[in-house]
Formats: C-alpha cells, sequence, structure tokens
C-alpha cells in the first residue's frame, strides 16, 4: 500500500474496523432465541461442543489481516529508520506476495473447518463463515474505494477541464520550435526577473482596442483587458500591462516563467479521463510598456514583423557562434565548487545544501529547476563521465539556467541516481519550476515527500555537469 493517497487508506481503515466491529456482534452477543430453541429442543449447546481449531485458525488470520497492510503503509518505514536497516527497501516482494496470500490462507482455513465441524460435530461455525466472509468484504471495500476514487476523478477533472476552457489561452497549444531566428526579437522579449509591476502606465480602453485592430489579421475574443485573435495564422494574444496580473487571476494562470533565455507562460490542460499536459507560450512586451503579446508563434520573422509591420521587419546580420572547448564547461567555476564540495558519500541532504550555496553564486540572469522520478537517463553534456545507453534510474535533479555575462545561457545540473526497486519502479516523473512554487524554492524541495523518500534510499551514482542551450 506505500505510495497510496492518505485519504483512500483512513477510508480503507475505517470501512474494515466497521466490518470488524459488526462481526464481533454478531459472534460474541448471545443469541437468546439460539439459547431457547437448545433447550427446548434438547440439543447440546455449542459452547458445550469441541471447538473447530480450523475454523478458530480462519477467522483469527482473516480478523488480523488489516495489520499487515497498516505496517506496510505506517510501519515500515519508521521500523527501517530506526534500525537503520534497508534491505527490504529493495525488494518488498515478501510484503506484496504476503498481503495477496495471507487472506487465502484464511480462506481455505476456514472453508476446511467447516467441512470437518459438520462432519464431527463441532462448534465454531460461525467463526468459519466469518473467516470466508471477511476478506470478501475487504476486497470489496477495495472495489468500491477503486470505484469512488474514479468517479470523483473524473468529477474533478471534469471541473478542471470546465475550468480551462474559460482561460483565453485555451486551444492555443504551444511553442514547438523557433525558426528565423536571425531577425531579432530581443526588443520585444522580457528579461528575467522583469517586474511588470514597475511598468506605472495607463491604457485606455479605446486605445487598446485601437492597438488590438492594428496588430490582429483577425480577432476572435475582445474584452476590456484582452484581445485574442490572429496574425499570418498564429496566434496572439494582447493583455493591457496595467491589468495583467487581474487577467492572470481571471484565467487561473501562474506567473510568467523563462525558458531557454524567453520570457514564457506555462498553462495545463486536460481532459475528461483525467489525462492532463501541460503547454508553454511565448511572452513578448510591446516597446511601449503598454502591452503584454502572448503567443504560440515561434518564427522570429512572424514576431517581428507583429511589431514592425509587414516587410518592414529584417533579419540580422549574424556572426558564428564560437564553439566552446571542454575545459570551459570543466572549469567554470559553479561546476569546479560542485564538485570540490560534492562526494559519493555524502547524504542527499548535504548535496541540496551545497546545491543551494553554489546558487549564491552571482549570475546575470539565473532560474532553478528540479526534477524527479524513475526515468530513462544517460550523463550528457560536457562531463568526464560519459554513458551512452540510457538506463533506468531513480532521479533526484537540481538544474540551475544562468546566463553568463557573454549574453550565452548555459544549464548546471547535479543528478542524483538510485537504483530502480519494486517501490520507486512506477513513480512517475516530476517537474518543478522556481517560478510556480511560493516560497524559498530549497524549502519546497526539502519539504517535498521525494525528498524525504530520496533521504532515506542509498545513492547509487552523482552526476555532475554543465550544458549550453
Amino acid at each position: 500500500m506505500t505510495g497510496i493517497s492518505f485519504h483512500i487508506v483512513v477510508i480503507f481503515f475505517a470501512l474494515t474496523g466497521l466490518v470488524l466491529l459488526a462481526t464481533g456482534i454478531i459472534l460474541f452477543v448471545p443469541s437468546v432465541r439460539k439459547k431457547g430453541r437448545n433447550t427446548h429442543t434438547g440439543e447440546m449447546p455449542e459452547q458445550k461442543k469441541k471447538l473447530s481449531i480450523l475454523c478458530l485458525a480462519g477467522f483469527i488470520i482473516a480478523a488480523l489481516y488489516p495489520l499487515l497492510p497498516a505496517f506496510d503503509y505506517f510501519g515500515l518505514w519508521r521500523l527501517e529508520l530506526a534500525l537503520n536497516k534497508t534491505w527490504w527497501e529493495y525488494d518488498r516482494t515478501w510484503l506484496d506476495i504476503a498481503e495477496f496470500f495471507v487472506p487465502v490462507v484464511g480462506i481455505i482455513l476456514s472453508i476446511a473447518g467447516l467441512v470437518t465441524a459438520g462432519k464431527k460435530g463441532r462448534a465454531g461455525r460461525k467463526f468459519g463463515i466469518a473467516g470466508i466472509v471477511l476478506p470478501n468484504a475487504y476486497l470489496a471495500i477495495c472495489v468500491l474505494i477503486i470505484l469512488g476514487n474514479i468517479v470523483a476523478l473524473f468529477v474533478e477533472n471534469g471541473k478542471k477541464v470546465r475550468i480551462q476552457e474559460q482561460r483565453e489561452v485555451y486551444n492555443m497549444g504551444t511553442v514547438l520550435t523557433h525558426e528565423n531566428t536571425e531577425y531579432d526579437v530581443s526588443l520585444y522579449s522580457i528579461p528575467d526577473g522583469y517586474d511588470l509591476n514597475s511598468l506605472n502606465v495607463s491604457v485606455s480602453e479605446a486605445e487598446f482596442k485601437a492597438y488590438a485592430g492594428s496588430k490582429l489579421q483577425t480577432i476572435d475574443i475582445e474584452n476590456d483587458k484582452s484581445a485574442k485573435g490572429k496574425f499570418q495564422n498564429s496566434n496572439f494574444l494582447i493583455v493591457r500591462s496595467d491589468c495583467f496580473d487581474e487577467w492572470l487571476t481571471d484565467n487561473h494562470l501562474n506567473n510568467l516563467g523563462f525558458s531557454n533565455g524567453y520570457s514564457t507562460l506555462y498553462y495545463d490542460y486536460s481532459w475528461e479521463f483525467a489525462g492532463y499536459g501541460t503547454n508553454v507560450l511565448d511572452v513578448y512586451k510591446d516597446p511601449s510598456d503598454k502591452y503584454i503579446v502572448i503567443t504560440n508563434c515561434g518564427d522570429h520573422k512572424i514576431i517581428a514583423e507583429f511589431f514592425e509591420g509587414i516587410g518592414k521587419a529584417v533579419p540580422t546580420e549574424t556572426t558564428p557562434e564560437e564553439t566552446k572547448e571542454p575545459e570551459f564547461y570543466e572549469n567554470f567555476e559553479p561546476v569546479v565548487f560542485l564538485r570540490d564540495n560534492i562526494n559519493e558519500d555524502m547524504s542527499l541532504s548535504g548535496i541540496v545544501d551545497v546545491f543551494e550555496k553554489m546558487c549564491e553564486m552571482p549570475m546575470a540572469s539565473s532560474s532553478l529547476e528540479y526534477t524527479t522520478g524513475t526515468i530513462y537517463y544517460s550523463a550528457n553534456g560536457h562531463t568526464d563521465v560519459e554513458y551512452n545507453e540510457p538506463e533506468l534510474y531513480y532521479v533526484f535533479r537540481l538544474d540551475r539556467w544562468i546566463k553568463t555575462q557573454d549574453g550565452e545561457y548555459y544549464r548546471i545540473c547535479v543528478v542524483v541516481l538510485y537504483e530502480v526497486n519494486s517501490t520507486n519502479r512506477n513513480y512517475a516523473a516530476d517537474i518543478v519550476y522556481e517560478y510556480e512554487v511560493d516560497g524559498d524554492f530549497f524549502d519546497y524541495i526539502r519539504n517535498s515527500d521525494a525528498y524525504k523518500y530520496a533521504s532515506t534510499e542509498q545513492i547509487y551514482r552523482i552526476d555532475i555537469f554543465m550544458t549550453d542551450l
């Protein structure tokens, strides 16, 4: 039961407790009518018959079975910490087998007890019946909980879909690739850390509508805060900068993020059968600071023509990119700091502490990313370790995206790898960006379930490297 949501476990044990209570009342509260019937018929009372050991054993096993999943969910990790033993972390198949076969054993003993009790006239048939009924009751509870959660999941996901359909970014898709990058759109890009609240501009509704009408070739949605339409077959959404925060709240969206030097807006989407995903849109700013422009267009030529006019945009002359030598990546100060202060014997908390200190080194621009989950991974980038074929690992990864003084963007990575076991095999990959977190990013990491889990596991390998973008 490890990994199951806490509220599901509480419901399971609450219902199981009610079933056991009802069973106890039926078994142990004397039946007045049964006593009277025995007196009139001259039948030997149940209390004077020899008790069927098989019936009793089957009942006890069935009645005590909930202690096994309780130990699995509540007690196993506490015992590991108390005894400092980790051998069962990597292979808990024995516990899974026990949880499956113990109720089966209880049912078999109860059936055998009922058969022998009938032939030998022994007491305890109620115990035998209870030993058969209880495991089936547990199974029925599990089925009901699963069905209930499926229904709740569909209902909750339906609510999310309806909320998302009301967003103005709905169906805008995502930016796949950036094309015609020789066109300079830096004038319209929003730099990392830019405070939109510092613009201090005011836009009238008439002024806004005039701007939107002059930029969009077709308009699909228009209100006092925003206008959505198409320009050269790409979706563009224009928002007044003086009410951008309000617009984000109205559309249930987070603030802007930054990826590969571009200002971005991430938005999640769901569909009715509980699937979900994330799209990303590029975000620009009109030079007047009055308008924020959100688009799924990755073509810099179209972006430039949106702001400058069709035919006015001219590609800039570019010089060939300078190829960095491997020594540049190996000797970059933050990477050297990480390698000097992180070793294979260090605990996860120590690794996170060192990475946090590295993040205090000033850079022209910086953002953080936190990835966990079981994925196929191979070391990449400029590093003294080479792993060609991806292998399956449980990964705890910290990335710092930086911009150096020469204007280039890089990523510094610390990847903590764990061997895959029956516990973490199905842990899905999860990525958290710094801009998504309220409060201190490293406090969020240390309070996450993934950090708490990984802190108890034995580290297999640590990769430290730096890549360009």
